[in-house]
């Protein structure tokens, strides 16, 4: 296995590098690229393949059918073997690169309506009961709700979000998403709204006795903890999650983010949605194809609009 440990040890280190594409990996996908190649050395080892530069794409499909992956799980470690078998090989010959990729069939996107989002955005509204340090949490539960929804965002977007990434003035918030890839988004007016009375009225109370207070930066973090301390994931899942259940639906933010994009779609009743290209912007999806899963959820509309407009409707 020396000879696989050494390939997987060079892998993690170009993966940390330059991620093997144009752009970095996200850490998430680094971890995940790597267990998969592991994964399949150490089938391929214990079938007698003895290093990377004599598996073979008849090995490696008898490996999958071996591991019994679903088809989403292969299709990702197919791309993250073509990256570790690349130097091995000429171009494009690789083992990995021999295996055609398993078609991914989505999920369908849950359904939220333009007025169930408004009751779980509304649900955070600041009720004015409790201590000051409750109601300043209050306020930056409404802030995130809004800021999920009115922008699109995913939740670690929405943590990684710093003071100076606000435009008040032009209604926009700058976002590093998926890849390290920067976008700036538009901020909705209740978005803008809920954010000037979570920075001032409560924001100040949480990081009072911290670091943050005697040195504010256009770097330090917009959401904080109830100990002053920048907001993890988990928390805004947990923020989330209470809202929606309180509305009767399961989820998290992600569910927020998928009304987002469909809403953007459909446009408000009676208006015109936004085009697909700028809904792609929004949400800072790298592939168009990721964005038109979001227009399987408005076929009702259009088949409305259909009946409504065609001759033979």
């Amino acid at each position: 296995m020396d000879r696989w440990n050494d390939a997987l040890r060079s892998f993690g280190e170009r993966l940390g590098r330059d991620g093997g594409h144009s752009r970095a990996l996200a850490p998430a996908s680094r971890t995940a690229y790597i267990k998969d190649a592991r994964r399949v050395a150490e089938w391929l080892h214990q079938n007698g393949i003895a290093e990377p530069a004599t598996a073979t794409a008849s090995a490696l499909d008898a490996c999958f059918g071996s591991l019994s992956w679903s088809a989403a799980t292969r299709a990702r470690a197919l791309s993250a073997l073509r990256l570790f078998f690349a130097p091995y090989f000429p171009p494009s010959r690789s083992p990995a690169d021999l295996i055609e990729a398993p078609k991914v069939h989505a999920p369908p996107i849950p359904r939220l309506s333009q007025s169930d989002v408004v009751a779980v955005v509304e649900s955070g509204e600041p009720s004015g009961d409790g201590t000051p340090a409750q109601l300043a949490l209050q306020l930056r539960n409404r802030a995130l709700l809004e800021l999920l929804y009115g922008s699109g965002l995913r939740r670690q977007e929405v943590c990684d979000v710093v003071l100076g990434g606000l435009d008040f003035e032009h209604e926009t918030v700058r976002v590093v998403g998926k890849g390290g890839r920067t976008r700036t988004v538009p901020l909705t007016e209740p978005s803008v709204f809920a954010l000037t009375q979570w920075l001032s009225d409560g924001r100040p109370l949480l990081v009072a006795d911290t670091e943050m207070a005697r040195a504010p930066s256009t770097s330090a973090p917009v959401f904080v903890s109830r100990s002053g301390r920048r907001l993890d994931g988990s928390t805004v899942y947990r923020v989330t999650a209470k809202a929606l259940r309180e509305n009767g639906r399961a989820g998290g933010p992600h569910l927020l983010r998928h009304a987002a994009g469909t809403h953007l779609l459909e446009g408000p009743p009676g208006a015109s949605g936004a085009h697909l290209r700028v809904v792609q912007e929004i949400l800072g999806h790298s592939s168009l194809a990721t964005t038109q899963r979001y227009t399987g959820v408005t076929t009702r509309a259009i088949q409305d609009a259909l009946k409504e407009g065609h001759p033979r409707g």
